[in-house]
């Protein structure tokens, strides 16, 4: 299973993608729709991580993250699967990488 954003629908934003997936919560009242649809957090990780990479049969220069392979990533201030899917979108960025080079840095 693979996942990402309706940008420019929505705001491309990764952390709202995968703690809706275990979630499955409405933004404006918390109702779960869908309940028998949630997934495991660490699932939802691999939706946004390893598993797209796959899918472009580009896991032999991407995923997992190594040397000498492509990087295009984003570095969290703490790791996300330890976390209530509740507090995901407060996860902050300390590095982005992309092309192998680093384009953001706190």
């Amino acid at each position: 299973m693979c996942a990402g954003s309706d940008a420019p629908i929505t705001e491309p934003d990764w952390r709202q993608g995968v703690a809706g997936m275990p979630l499955r919560e409405s933004k404006a009242g918390g109702r779960v729709s869908g309940p028998e649809q949630r997934v495991e957090l660490t699932e939802a990780l691999r939706a946004y991580t390893i598993h797209p990479a796959r899918q472009d049969s580009a896991e032999e220069g991407k995923a997992p993250v190594e040397v000498g392979r492509v990087a295009d990533l984003c570095v969290p201030d703490r790791p996300p699967a330890d976390l209530d899917p509740h507090v995901i979108t407060e996860v902050g960025v300390d590095m982005t990488v992309f092309d192998g080079g680093v384009v953001f840095e706190r």
